[in-house]
């Protein structure tokens, strides 16, 4: 085994044996959050790695069993807005997205170990390899409601093709366990057994006893090693999620989601909660989406729109109010844009963000937005 890091000095490089070359994120203060410099070097890494014959198989994770990934460094995003260096946030989000369709479109297998946090911009990057392996003790999310900015990273699809529950993690920003990612397909296998040992275990397959290629021989071995564990509260919710989300009416679907506030489950109270006290504009923005996502995009449409959306979104007053209060100042207490009603179109009144996209804004117009 050799290591290599002149990447990025928050990117750890392994080449192991057996073709195996290992990429950990080491930024372990910030939960091995996303920013501009380390995404453009995983971005090297990767396209390095497509090019280097040797390498047979990648796995990802990063340094600490705390977190895979907990995001962007949204922090760091908003004082270059504070600042009016708004170029500088929206190429973030634009090489964010070129590294997560790199990988979507990466030709060789990449397992990624998803233990501890999995948010966000981690979960754009998670959702965007083949092999996504998830622990008891992992906790994954798309919780931008609570900072005013809006599922992205893909979620425009990985969402809708989730149907109602999609929907509602999306709104909601509720917090999945590995039983729970599992169920959706956000996991592909859960593991017990410690990160090495199941590390070992891929490096020992022997390539040439799988004649139909490297990703049956990882799916046939990372079966073996799955092992279900105790349903979590997002499928003993399933019943109620399918009720409170129907996807025909952002208004129906927003107060029937507040109305959980007296559920008998804690998990459905807080979501509700979360719904609550988060931007409207961002819920209103997340449902949308959710409908133009069940159009069977591309991910490169997919990014495209997305690059175009949070060039909008980060520029309106909810996000850098959002960041602030959950993040800089944590008071908790965000004074989000007000609204005068749950309708679309009074929401989105002389502010709706119209792209180049045609099809994105064919849905503003079926809401009668624009």
């Amino acid at each position: 085994m050799s290591e290599k890091n002149n990447y990025h000095n928050d990117i750890i490089i392994e080449v192991k044996e057996n073709g195996w070359t290992v990429v950990r994120l080491n930024r372990p203060k910030s939960l091995h959050a996303l920013d501009n410099a380390l995404v453009l070097a995983l971005i090297a890494v990767f396209e390095d790695i497509a090019q280097d014959d040797t390498v047979q198989a990648v796995w990802l994770d990063s340094t600490t069993a705390k977190a895979f990934c907990a995001g962007g460094d949204v922090r760091k995003l908003r004082q270059l807005i504070v600042d009016g260096e708004q170029s500088s946030a929206e190429a973030f989000f634009k090489n964010e997205y070129r590294l997560d369709l790199l990988l979507h479109n990466y030709a060789k297998p990449v397992v990624i170990w998803g233990e501890g946090y999995i948010m966000g911009g981690g979960l754009g990057l998670f959702m965007a390899a083949p092999f996504r392996l998830v622990t008891p003790s992992s906790r994954l999310a798309m919780p931008e409601i609570n900072i005013g900015l809006y599922p992205d990273v893909g979620a425009s699809r990985f969402l809708a093709d989730r149907g109602s529950v999609g929907l509602f993690t999306g709104l909601t920003g509720s917090i999945m366990t590995s039983a729970g990612a599992y169920a959706i397909g956000w996991a592909t296998h859960i593991c017990e057994k410690k990160r090495d040992d199941v590390l070992d275990k891929l490096i020992q397959i022997k390539w040439a006893d799988y004649p139909a290629g490297k990703f049956r021989a990882l799916d046939d071995v990372l079966n073996s090693m799955h092992r279900p564990v105790a349903v979590g509260p997002l499928q003993n919710s399933l019943d109620t999620i399918h009720t409170v989300c129907k996807g025909v009416s952002f208004e129906k679907d927003y107060q029937a989601i507040v109305e959980l506030d007296e559920a008998r489950s804690d998990w459905l109270r807080q979501a509700s909660e979360n719904l609550q006290k988060g931007s409207v504009i961002t819920a209103a923005l997340t449902w949308l989406l959710w409908q133009w996502g069940k159009g069977g995009h591309s991910w490169t449409e997919v990014y495209h729109l997305e690059s175009q959306i949070s060039a909008w979104k980060i520029n309106h007053p909810d996000f850098a109010e959002g960041v602030r209060a959950r993040l800089v100042d944590k008071d908790l207490a965000p004074k989000w844009q007000p609204v005068t009603s749950l309708v679309l179109a009074d929401i989105f009144k002389d502010q709706a963000p119209i792209t180049t996209v045609e099809s994105w804004n064919d849905v503003l117009k079926r809401y009668d937005i624009i």
